[in-house]
């Protein structure tokens, strides 16, 4: 497997990485995992090869374009000899992956974790064109020279026929561990909620991502301050997570009188993360940036109904009136479904109940037992194709 990020950087790619790497092992599958390497140490094992970097960009530097002409890239993989190569990136070590594929002649599967046209503010290019042209061809080109894709959802699957993707894929929600995210200590649930200072009367609203500026963390800011002025003042929001626009959402926050309402929590680690759903009464998104959204059945494994903006990437998870709601990008809409909840304690434990069971499908185990189904089909079927070439050949 080939990753542009890895830990320590903590990013959804990051955990869905890891995640896949740990389900293949327990399924007794080799794995050898080619990531960036960070200043920061992390409890890496032999299965795990750091590419050295040749420059890092971000607030905390960490975003790592490697050197993709390393010799212990290519030297690692023809040690491997991998019978399939997977790559998590269009683009860098993506590419090298790729090119190694074909060396090697073995297929290349690639997963489609991000809508690129929604980061393009991160990119030098004018942004309608990077989102209107570059992205999307960028996506077609790479994903139909592979032998198979994975995406997260029905939609994001939609979305690469629509561009022209003609290769074969596997819609198939990253896994979570549904059982270590469903409890959550007594005791320490409520210390963290008196370290966090939240009132017996408060409705806590959890949100996870990274912050920056395509979580669109600002429209569930802007949301919450009309509903303050309707003089509904008990919601506290608690904003976990870290990245380049702490400090603008930090004024905003300022801005729209809300310091009493808003925590940003900033990063927490991965093994903490159960602790800060089980604080929360109701989970809040409004990212429309996500293919999949993995913090969303996090929180559903802990019981919290979903408010979250309607997006491709969340529709197939969140079932409006089952285990949350989705409402258009419009204010009004998002806050009276959080009212509703905060208000109605009976339908916020039914949804969250209903949560909880829907997230339960969702094991890593399930998730690393279908990817490597996948890895099978695309291996029998590029075994038939050299077959009966070489048939013809004859």
């Amino acid at each position: 497997m080939v990753s542009n990020n890895y830990f320590p950087f903590v990013s959804g790619v990051s955990v869905s990485v890891e995640r896949l790497r740990q389900g293949l092992g327990d399924l007794n599958h080799r794995v050898q995992l080619l990531v960036p390497r960070y200043r920061e140490s992390w409890q890496d094992d032999d299965t795990i090869l750091r590419v050295p970097t040749l420059m890092a960009f971000g607030e905390k530097q960490e975003f790592r374009l490697t050197n993709p002409l390393s010799a212990r890239f290519r030297r690692c993989l023809h040690e491997f000899k991998p019978d399939v190569i997977h790559v998590h990136h269009p683009f860098w070590l993506g590419s090298m992956g790729l090119w190694m594929g074909r060396r090697l002649k073995v297929p290349v599967i690639y997963t489609y974790h991000t809508r690129l046209e929604h980061y393009a503010h991160f990119v030098p290019l004018p942004g309608a064109l990077f989102r209107n042209l570059i992205s999307h061809y960028l996506i077609k080109r790479f994903s139909n020279r592979c032998q198979g894709v994975i995406v997260p959802t029905y939609s994001a699957e939609e979305y690469l026929r629509m561009i022209g993707v003609k290769t074969p894929t596997l819609v198939q929600p990253t896994g979570i561990d549904a059982a270590r995210f469903a409890n959550a200590d007594d005791e320490a649930v409520a210390s963290l909620r008196q370290q966090l200072d939240i009132d017996t009367n408060d409705t806590v609203l959890v949100s996870v991502s990274r912050i920056s500026k395509e979580k669109n963390i600002g429209f569930m800011l802007e949301a919450l301050a009309e509903l303050k002025r309707q003089g509904k003042t008990s919601l506290r929001l608690l904003l976990v997570g870290d990245g380049p626009d702490r400090r603008a959402i930090q004024t905003q926050i300022k801005t729209l009188g809300l310091v009493p309402q808003v925590t940003l929590v900033g990063a927490v680690p991965p093994e903490e993360m159960a602790l800060y759903y089980h604080v929360g009464d109701v989970f809040v998104f409004a990212s429309t940036s996500e293919t999949q959204g993995m913090v969303i059945l996090e929180a559903m494994a802990a019981g919290l109904p979903v408010v979250a903006v309607r997006s491709s990437g969340i529709d197939d998870v969140v079932r409006d009136g089952h285990n949350g709601y989705k409402t258009p990008q419009n204010r009004q809409k998002w806050g009276q479904r959080v009212i509703e909840l905060a208000q109605d304690a009976a339908l916020c434990d039914s949804l969250g109940s209903q949560a909880k069971a829907f997230a339960a499908d969702y094991d890593i185990a399930k998730f690393a037992g279908a990817v490597a189904h996948f890895y099978a089909e695309v291996l029998a079927k590029q075994d038939s194709q050299q077959g009966n070439r070489s048939r013809n050949n004859d």
